[in-house]
């Protein structure tokens, strides 16, 4: 197949792609479990690790994120993620086969960026939308400007905050604004970076190859910050449980760098409850120097 460059340049608003068929299956879900470290899909069984009863919502985000690249050159891109919004409407059985499309709906340049934003979404075999993406990322970098010290501009200002009180490791409808939530911690390490970003289809770029992210003005390869986007899913389905899956909502931007070796801690606190049963959280993702990386708001609906 002939790719398209993945440059700013060759993007146009309305371009489409797919469908491509995903398929849930064993290798997905266990890929999936060992790249973010997230086993929340899976169940222990006769002593060995197999799929449970959903997949996690992010594991079909991260596809979705990527489907354009059934159209440009996978080993071509050295951008930047900067934002990722993602919403779940039904829970996902393992093995469910799902097909995805998305289409770019805006591209835009600031301060000499080049900014462009996928809309993506999943739908099953009878058509249902189960989940839906929306990525912002730039792809052009002006010269002068190291891959990496860019920064996204959140949609709310969100300032990671010292948590008093209790820790709470579960919400439910009666959890109170403000109450502070158990964290999330993840050691950073590169196999896990690889897989999620395509080892096994020999995907080469600024994740997986130390040259190529050294020559982009990285020291090391950079985790994707949909791995990010990732791990404040799981958080929020541990603490919300299964109405995640079915009415979860969540917004990362990301603010900072993530290296293999580093060790990225989840926080967060319940800060609104809306009428229709809705709670929100705000949570950002801080690294071992108490840098913040990410922050996000994300809510369910509890019964």
């Amino acid at each position: 197949m002939d790719y398209k460059e993945p440059v700013f340049e060759n993007v146009y608003v309305g371009e489409r792609f797919g469908p491509i068929v995903l398929e849930t299956d064993p290798f997905f879900l266990k890929s999936y479990a060992y790249a973010t470290d997230d086993y929340t899909g899976m169940e222990l069984s006769d002593g060995l690790i197999v799929p449970g009863a959903f997949v996690p919502g992010a594991a079909i985000v991260s596809e979705l994120m990527l489907v354009f690249l059934s159209v440009y050159d996978p080993d071509g891109v050295v951008g930047l993620h900067q934002k990722e919004e993602a919403e779940y409407f039904a829970p996902v059985a393992p093995g469910t086969r799902l097909t995805l499309s998305g289409r770019y709906i805006d591209k835009y340049e600031k301060r000499g960026k080049g900014y462009v934003v996928l809309e993506a979404e999943a739908r099953d075999l009878q058509g249902r939308l189960v989940v839906r993406q929306r990525s912002t990322e730039i792809m052009r970098i002006p010269t002068g400007i190291s891959v990496g010290t860019g920064s996204g501009e959140p949609d709310r200002r969100i300032t990671p905050r010292p948590l008093e009180g209790q820790r709470a490791d579960r919400i439910d409808a009666d959890t109170p604004v403000g109450t502070a939530l158990a964290p999330l911690e993840k050691h950073v390490r590169q196999a896990q970076m690889s897989v999620f970003s395509g080892a096994e289809i020999h995907k080469q770029g600024i994740h997986t190859v130390r040259r190529i992210a050294q020559d982009a003005g990285l020291r090391d390869c950079l985790a994707q910050g949909m791995m990010e986007s990732c791990w404040a899913s799981e958080y929020l389905t541990r603490l919300f449980g299964p109405a995640f899956l079915a009415s979860g909502r969540h917004y990362t931007t990301y603010l900072h760098p993530v290296y293999a070796h580093d060790v990225i801690t989840v926080e967060g606190e319940v800060t609104g409850r809306q009428a229709d049963g809705r709670v929100e959280v705000e949570y950002w993702l801080i690294n071992q120097d108490r840098k913040p990386t990410a922050v996000g708001f994300g809510s369910a609906v509890l019964p």
